[in-house]
């Protein structure tokens, strides 16, 4: 049995998902999903409460429970050292292992060695740990139910178009470590397309449309802005913008998953090349990125 933490927003939670299917596949072992931290709504300093996301997607998944989580860590909330190191002894001796991811966006080699009875915690951001088995990933992160009418129409839309999807993450990013991405990147990526793609149609999506507005309102783009997928229906952005012909990211992980599942052979994904406003924390980034995706 493999067990994965999920945590974080639904971006990272199908990267988790991703990296442990792909190793309980490798080894024809039981994948099972370890939310005990989505569970614990206790506040927390410099801690966003986040819930469950991935019950939207076709994946067979299966709960770990907490009797099966002890048996690799205890609560990493609230333990001490002298905690880490009895745990540490006592999976030694149940030949249990406890992987912890040392780097973001880093494919650490390390996890190809792991066997039956491992726990996995990271966030496993880059595709080298679950890209062989891609077309496993696209079906199981299928809706589980069908879009509502609005969707299903705006789909069949886009597949009829030569369709961009443009997304850009504000908001949420004025105070965090992410670099916050301004206009001038758009308008490269948009000219980039243009120069490449004939009759383009760019479908817009954010979490700041007061700034959209204002910024996208003045380009000469054939053009929609898509609002109406907010809240608990966010999740149908990351689901629009897989099915454009092609992408234009923001750096989050939530547009690196529209963009991934796209599944257009000859696409053209755009990525913002500095992710973080620390350029030395955005350099380890380089095992996020495709090598087939273009940086700006």
């Amino acid at each position: 049995m493999i067990i994965v933490s999920i945590f974080g927003g639904l971006g990272n939670q199908m990267f988790q998902y991703a990296c442990g299917k792909a190793l309980a596949a490798k080894l024809g072992v039981e994948l099972k999903l370890d939310v005990s931290f989505l569970a614990d709504k206790s506040e927390r300093e410099n801690f966003t409460v986040r819930d469950y996301e991935l019950n939207i997607f076709s994946i067979h998944e299966k709960t770990a429970n907490l009797t099966e989580v002890r048996n690799f860590v205890p609560d990493l909330w609230n333990c001490t050292k002298v905690d880490l190191l009895k745990y540490k002894l006592f999976r030694l001796l149940k030949g249990n292992h406890y992987y912890f991811e040392k780097q973001k966006f880093r494919f650490e080699s390390q996890i190809e060695q792991l066997k039956d009875c491992s726990y996995l915690y990271g966030y496993f951001q880059t595709e080298k740990y679950f890209s062989n088995i891609k077309e496993e990933l696209v079906t199981a992160f299928t809706l589980k139910d069908q879009p509502n009418v609005q969707n299903q129409e705006l789909i069949a839309q886009i597949k009829a178009e030569n369709a961009i999807s443009v997304h850009v993450r504000r908001g949420d990013y004025q105070n965090s470590p992410f670099n916050l991405l301004e206009i001038n990147y758009y308008q490269q990526a948009i000219e980039l397309i243009k120069q490449k793609v004939e009759n383009p149609r760019f479908y817009i999506f954010s979490n700041d449309i007061e700034w959209i507005s204002k910024n996208f309102g003045v380009l000469d783009i054939d053009k929609s802005i898509v609002t109406y997928n907010q809240g608990e229906k966010s999740y149908m952005d990351m689901v629009l913008m897989s099915y454009c012909k092609h992408n234009i990211c923001a750096n989050s992980s939530f547009s690196w998953w529209g963009a991934w599942l796209n599944q257009h052979a000859e696409k053209i994904v755009i990525t913002p090349k500095q992710w973080f406003k620390n350029l030395e924390y955005t350099a380890s980034t380089y095992d996020l990125i495709p090598d087939n995706w273009l940086k700006l």
